[in-house]
């Protein structure tokens, strides 16, 4: 699919993994985080407003009752992407977006599935060709990275899930470390001016990948947009707390402060490479969708007999895990010949890996990565494994 091309093209080759030295927890609590658009407001965070709005008239102040017909049935297929509508997010994808099928750019990971449904009922904002509009960014939790932002094409099949196909080939507007203010609507936030493309009328959708530089984490968000003019979204939203303050003039844009990296970065997919098959987007069904940790075995090179591969695991908790053990199973008799920045073995198709003594840590929502040269012809591993606690398997 050739957009995939272009897209690996513009957001280019990210930093590695920093580590995060702090205090020492083994596995902490699950909380998934970190940050969506409110202006023009995500998908996942009208359907949210819609929720609270709907549960408030319904005297169930603080419960989910959508009325918009889309967030009714986005609701009804996994609430999920309503109460952690900042979630959106693939945790192990380091930049390699192109390997999102077509059709879930919106909600790739499975618990927001259903924003990728096509439908004229999602709340959409008004805006004017050309103008000159504030994003504002929630950030739930804090990370520095590039924003961009592409916007479909003229004549786009409104009836089907977004395509990278259906996107213009280059993004409208792309910010590095956009400032930060208090007094959002829906706490801290990012913000940053952006002009709207000035040639596109009618009902478009805004496609916008944050793409952190200090893990291999990135967020996606659909906004749904009309250039009629007049602003505003339809139908309105009741919020649940005040407007954002108007905000200051446009913001210099800073530059990326450099991580301190903590192991070799997953090799990247070239732009004009197809990507490879190996890696999925679907969680193992057997592992619970609100896991503590993504782990992603990703075939680099093959020859006859044997393979390269390269592992990633990711944190998906606010709290550091400090000394990690990972364990996954082989399902084609594949076997592990040598590993380097872990202390692998294996027994059976079992394969444990523990940290090295310069890598042990794990900061929230980061990474590490070690590497191995395995016999055999590889599949999906199955049966993965944190510190003894299951993994959504990429």
């Amino acid at each position: 699919m050739p957009r995939h091309r272009t897209t690996r093209r513009t957001l280019g080759s990210l930093a590695a993994v920093a580590v995060v030295a702090t205090a020492l927890v083994a596995i902490p609590t699950v909380a998934q985080a970190h940050g969506g658009l409110t202006n023009p407001p995500t998908r996942t965070w009208v359907c949210y407003q819609d929720g609270l709005a709907g549960g408030q008239a319904a005297g169930e102040a603080g419960n989910m009752r959508p009325t918009n017909a889309a967030c009714k049935n986005a609701f009804a297929d996994n609430s999920y992407g309503f109460y952690n509508w900042f979630g959106d997010l693939l945790g192990t994808i380091n930049g390699r977006h192109e390997t999102i099928a077509d059709g879930k750019l919106c909600g790739p990971d499975s618990k927001f599935a259903a924003f990728n449904t096509p439908s004229s009922a999602w709340p959409t904002t008004r805006v004017t060709p050309g103008q000159t509009m504030t994003f504002q960014y929630a950030a739930v939790a804090r990370h520095p990275g590039y924003f961009t932002t592409w916007i479909t094409k003229d004549g786009w099949n409104q009836n089907e899930p977004i395509g990278w196909d259906d996107l213009e080939a280059e993004p409208f507007d792309r910010v590095l470390n956009p400032p930060l203010r208090e007094g959002g609507v829906a706490g801290p936030e990012y913000w940053w001016n952006v002009k709207l493309p000035s040639n596109k009328s009618g009902k478009h959708v805004l496609f916008n990948i944050w793409e952190r530089t200090d893990s291999p984490e990135s967020f996606y968000n659909c906004v749904d947009v009309d250039f009629g003019g007049g602003g505003g979204v339809t139908p309105t939203p009741t919020p649940t707390r005040s407007a954002t303050p108007t905000p200051t003039p446009t913001p210099t844009r800073t530059a990326t402060p450099t991580p301190t990296p903590s192991v070799t970065p997953t090799p990247s997919v070239t732009p004009s490479s197809t990507p490879s098959p190996t890696p999925s987007v679907t969680p193992s069904p057997s592992v619970p969708s609100d896991s503590v940790c993504e782990l992603e075995v990703d075939t680099s090179s093959s020859w006859q007999g044997g393979f390269q591969g390269n592992v990633t695991v990711f944190n998906a908790t606010m709290e550091p895990v400090n000394g990690w053990e990972v364990k996954w199973k082989f399902a084609n008799g594949e076997s592990i010949q040598q590993a380097w920045s872990s202390v692998t073995t294996q027994s059976g198709s079992t394969v444990t890996a523990k940290n090295a003594a310069w890598n042990s840590t794990i900061g929230h929502h980061n990474a590490v990565s070690f590497g191995f040269i395995g016999s055999g012809t590889p599949r999906q591993v199955t049966d993965a494994t944190l510190n003894g606690q299951p993994c959504i398997i990429r």
